[in-house]
């Protein structure tokens, strides 16, 4: 029986995907850290998102249930559901900021995703090291080495802050129509907590 033909796409994004997977184990030796420091597709990512480190205590996914959930509505509002990548920028303490700047660089690079996005103020300064800025201030997208680049503040605690949140959604927004994608709109709302039934506490 003849073997289906694989057509030359197929073989040029299995040959990127091979240099993008290469490259990122490059990236971990230079740090010292192993695979599990990332998570993602390595083709087709539209949007990075750094955190200093993994959720604590740690899950088996990178960031926290609550965090990841609302990081997968906003990617869907932004357009690249299920085209982000993780990456924690200090799986380990003694790494030093010249090899965690180098690791972001050759990991974003890789992946080549046109926005990243920093979703704590560590994570927001290892990227500016990485793209050799001073600073990224928080809600002030800007373009590097050809990406779009944005720290919002700490993405994690703005969950219980209205004001924080609206702001960190803003700036998401913005980084993403800086780097030609499209929202969709704002985020959906989580499923709200059923409320206590006061006439059955009374009833206890």
């Amino acid at each position: 029986m003849r073997e289906p033909e694989v057509s030359s796409v197929d073989k040029l994004e299995a040959a990127y995907a091979a240099k993008a997977r290469a490259e990122l184990a490059d990236a971990d030796v230079v740090a010292g850290v192993g695979s599990d420091s990332r998570d993602g597709p390595v083709v087709g990512a539209r949007i990075v998102f750094l955190v200093a480190q993994r959720a604590d205590p740690a899950p088996a996914a990178i960031l926290g249930e609550r965090t990841a959930e609302a990081v997968a509505r906003a990617a869907e509002a932004l357009g690249a559901a299920d085209a982000t990548f993780v990456l924690v920028t200090r799986p380990e303490a003694k790494t030093s900021a010249e090899a965690r700047a180098r690791r972001v660089r050759i990991a974003l690079e890789a992946v080549d995703a046109p926005a990243v996005i920093a979703l704590d103020a560590e994570s927001a300064e290892d990227l500016a090291c990485a793209f050799e800025l001073d600073r990224l201030r928080a809600g002030r997208p800007v373009r590097a080495m050809g990406r779009s680049l944005a720290f919002v503040g700490e993405f994690t605690a703005s969950l219980d802050d209205a004001s924080a949140k609206a702001k960190a959604w803003s700036a998401m927004k913005s980084v993403a129509t800086q780097a030609g994608l499209k929202a969709k709109g704002r985020p959906k709302a989580p499923l709200a907590e059923p409320r206590p039934d006061p006439k059955a506490a009374g009833r206890d």
